[in-house]
């Protein structure tokens, strides 16, 4: 299934893929081909991958993140930046 390399330059084993919901604020996004990397203890999202699976755009500010629905500019999903 491969591996996984993060910003220190390590590389970590992927365990499967499969689909999840995630929830942001009050709403809940489905993600598709989620790769499962249980020695990664946070979550990671690809931006371009969850704008792409879920035709939508994503602002962020200094304290918030926002996902829009890409056609009507509407917020379908908003969470609270934390420790980035």
């Amino acid at each position: 299934k491969g591996s996984v390399v993060t910003g220190d330059g390590s590389h970590h084993t992927i365990s499967h893929i499969g689909n999840v919901q995630i929830s942001m604020g009050s709403s809940s996004i489905p993600l598709k081909n989620v790769l499962v990397v249980p020695s990664v203890k946070k979550n990671i999202i690809s931006v371009s991958k969850l704008i792409d699976d879920t035709q939508s755009s994503v602002e962020f500010t200094p304290s918030s993140v926002y996902v829009n629905d890409a056609r009507t500019k509407k917020t379908f999903a908003e969470g609270t930046r934390k420790g980035d």
